[in-house]
């Protein structure tokens, strides 16, 4: 009796350990590692897409980390596609950009072969400026070449490079903060600024005296197309609806042209103080009735010499807080 339990015994030890041991084994299986065929799989090669421009159809890198532009570093920075290089003397400087605009290296004004060659870029974007050496900017890396002509204003340009390097969401993102942004600001200058009120921007280069249009920046896209302050007919023809943007007047013109409730003014870099004074002490400057009304604005040259999108945003608080004064 003693020896059969003993067998048996033996034998429900031997049976669990042959099934210990195939539980053991099944379950090294199931955790191994990854075959070699999976581990040696090739990467993908980088996504791209196809950019429709002025000079055909482009391949694009879809997220491209080492973008040079000779033109648009502003809008590019605001599609969330920053540069890494831009032209520092021509179009940097815009005080709204200075953080962005710190980590971008200059590569000359016009754009410099040389000096873009060396970044490596996996993108270069151009204007007219630098039409001429498409083909050979085409060379180093895929160039997108986008004239200034193709768009009449910041929403327009903003719209179009959004479709042209597939960042529609980021465009759409910035056009609703665009709106929000005018709707914030004619808000505030309501009390101090009645609708149908007039305004025309006055730019001073030296002896020249010029008056702008909403897209030559000065502030123009802010008081035209965001608060809403009408352009005298004059400038809406002759300056806007022509695309000129700008027209050299007279100084004897000033009250034709000038007649209107607010001024803004802008000195270009090189004007000299007595330039200045030739037309703010003279007797027609005085006739004129924003300067009758103390409601004459002047625009730093260099805060408002910029329009990128980045910068209008930040102008508009500034020219809605002048008109509130």
């Amino acid at each position: 009796m003693i020896a059969k339990k003993t067998w048996l015994s033996a034998g429900m030890t031997a049976l669990l350990f042959v099934l210990s041991a195939c539980g053991s084994s099944t379950d090294k299986v199931e955790s191994a590692p990854p075959t070699a065929k999976v581990e040696a799989s090739a990467p993908a090669a980088p996504k791209t897409v196809v950019a429709k421009t002025a000079k055909g159809e482009v391949t694009i890198p879809a997220e491209p980390k080492r973008v040079a532009a000779a033109y648009y570093h502003g809008t590019l920075t605001a599609l969330g596609l920053t540069p890494i290089a831009a032209s520092k003397e021509w179009w940097m400087g815009s005080p709204f950009l200075t953080e962005q605009e710190a980590k971008m290296t200059d590569i000359g004004s016009p754009a410099s072969l040389e000096k873009v060659t060396s970044l490596d870029p996996d993108l270069i974007v151009i204007n007219g400026f630098s039409e001429d050496n498409y083909d050979k900017f085409s060379k180093i890396a895929p160039t997108v070449f986008i004239p200034y002509t193709a768009y009449k204003n910041v929403r327009e340009e903003v719209k179009l490079l959004g479709d042209t390097f597939g960042r529609q969401k980021e465009a759409e993102q910035w056009l609703a903060k665009y709106e929000q942004k005018a709707k914030e600001s004619r808000e505030k200058i309501k009390g101090s600024v009645k609708e149908g009120e007039t305004a025309v921007i006055i730019n001073v280069r030296e002896k020249k005296i010029s008056l702008l249009g909403d897209n030559y920046g000065r502030g123009g896209e802010v008081i035209y197309n965001m608060l809403k302050l009408k352009a005298p007919d004059f400038v809406q023809k002759e300056a806007i609806d022509s695309g000129k943007q700008l027209v050299e007047i007279q100084m004897e013109t000033l009250p034709t042209y000038a007649n209107t409730d607010h001024i803004f003014i802008c000195m270009n870099i090189g004007t000299t103080d007595e330039q200045v004074k030739a037309i703010l002490d003279s007797p027609i400057w005085k006739t004129l009735p924003a300067v009758k009304n103390n409601k004459v604005h002047i625009l730093d040259y260099k805060t408002y010499l910029h329009y990128d999108p980045i910068s209008i945003l930040g102008q508009a608080d500034l020219i809605a807080e002048m008109l509130v004064k």
